[in-house]
């Protein structure tokens, strides 16, 4: 069965590409591939608020929070108060921040291009093809597709809420 599953092979592609990346970038520039994610994410969308910097990540809350936390502390993001609400803010990548992404970003893509390697220019094509279509599909359509063939997911909430302890015996 794993050999046929795609979340299988796609998770393992992550994993080692991330496991192997990752003690380069910690040599090199002292921060993981997670940590500059969501650098990369706040450089790349200035102005971005924790929520949406959150769910862009497809991180937990929590470690992104965590992650966030470093790299306001080490100088590289800057958070201001929203000037329509208070009680939300802005996150920003400070010119040292900027700079770390510029230093980071030539190895991620030769590292990318070294993982690729075995594709030919077409296949690279019509692979970033394939998996767009597959991304927008799965946060699109397919989460209603799912809800519809399998009903006891079409409303988790209000099923959990009827019957408590049968989840809290699980």
């Amino acid at each position: 069965m794993l050999e046929r599953s795609l979340t299988y092979h796609l998770a393992s592609i992550t994993e080692d590409g991330i496991g192997n990346a990752n003690r380069i970038f910690e040599l090199r520039f002292g921060w993981s591939v997670r940590d500059l994610r969501v650098l990369r994410l706040v450089r790349e969308t200035p102005g971005i608020t924790f929520t949406i910097l959150a769910e862009m990540t497809k991180f937990e809350r929590s470690l992104t929070s965590r992650i966030l936390s470093s790299l306001i502390k080490a100088g590289l993001v800057t958070r201001t108060n929203s000037a329509g609400d208070a009680r939300r803010f802005t996150l920003q990548a400070t010119a040292e921040g900027e700079a770390l992404c510029a230093s980071a970003d030539p190895l991620t893509t030769d590292l990318e291009r070294l993982m690729l390697e075995p594709l030919s220019s077409d296949e690279r094509k019509a692979f970033f093809g394939m998996a767009e279509r597959i991304r927008a599909w799965v946060q699109g359509g397919y989460i209603s597709a799912v809800a519809k063939r399998y009903p006891e997911m079409q409303d988790r909430t209000k099923r959990v809420r009827r019957s408590p302890s049968r989840d809290s015996h699980h």
